[in-house]
């Protein structure tokens, strides 16, 4: 299998964890996002209905993309969000054989975190 070059990983993505948020006497009052951690990624679009969708000029569509990223642990609970504040709800998280690069399947277009 081929390393992960650095000149393929040109998005910036950021993973963030689900938290709860508690008011001043300690109750849970919500849930939120806390970021974890931002990497560069190589990003692949996984789904060609994404194409036909955009073509066809529809106003929301669901769009699954593959992440390849350098090695690192990421929960599948967590979500990504990308430059332009895109949010993706982690499907799958798989390392390649060589331990060398991390895949992680995600989907945009279902919510907004």
């Amino acid at each position: 299998m081929t390393r992960l070059t650095a000149g393929e990983r040109r998005h910036r993505i950021r993973f963030e964890r689900p938290v709860t948020v508690e008011n001043d006497f300690g109750e849970i009052v919500g849930t939120g996002w806390e970021p974890v951690i931002e990497v560069w990624a190589k990003r692949t679009n996984q789904l060609s209905a994404t194409t036909e969708a955009v073509a066809s000029g529809a106003q929301s569509y669901r769009e699954q993309v593959r992440f390849d990223i350098l090695p690192r642990e990421v929960a599948s609970d967590w979500r990504i969000v990308d430059r332009r504040g895109r949010i993706y709800d982690i499907r799958s998280v798989g390392t390649s054989n060589d331990g060398s690069e991390t895949a992680v399947i995600a989907v945009s277009g279902l919510n907004q975190g």
